[in-house]
């Protein structure tokens, strides 16, 4: 599929119509997340027991783009099997409003979107960056008081 002829470029990114950003791999791969918030969810934690993982700690990262105007996001869910494991990808993909497209602007699909995503999270240091952000501490302290 072709970049539809509607869509607003944004230093050489773009939002479609359909929501999604359109790049290449190898682009996705040269951006960087500065802004990373991650936060522990029990409710998840509690869901991946009942599929027989050993979780001990679970929850949510999200990742944003934000040296561009089209702001590119991913998400994902963790956990860990012991106090001092290794975060590992919890089952149920990975969200992101990005669409992978050829080197001549064909869209992948999601499903070669998301194996490349998983891919690239699979490869990255995001497990270093697991401490929450000051946005995120302020709003779960605040939620504590309501």
């Amino acid at each position: 599929m072709q970049l539809p002829t509607n869509v607003s470029t944004v230093t050489n990114l773009v939002y479609a119509q359909d929501g999604y950003i359109r790049l290449t791999y190898q682009h996705f791969c040269s951006l960087r997340f500065s802004k990373r918030i991650t936060f522990n969810d029990d409710d998840l934690r509690q869901e991946l027991l009942a599929m027989d993982l050993p979780a001990t700690e679970a929850g949510y990262c999200e990742w944003l783009d934000a040296d561009h105007q089209a702001q590119i996001s991913i998400g994902w869910a963790w956990f860990t099997s012991a106090s001092d494991a290794v975060q590992r990808l919890a089952p149920g993909g990975i969200s992101c409003n990005v669409m992978l497209t050829s080197a001549d602007g064909n869209d992948l699909g999601s499903i070669r979107t998301g194996e490349l995503l998983n891919r690239w999270l699979s490869n990255c240091a995001w497990r270093e960056h697991r401490h929450f952000d000051t946005v995120t501490r302020l709003a779960q302290a605040a939620a504590k008081l309501h």
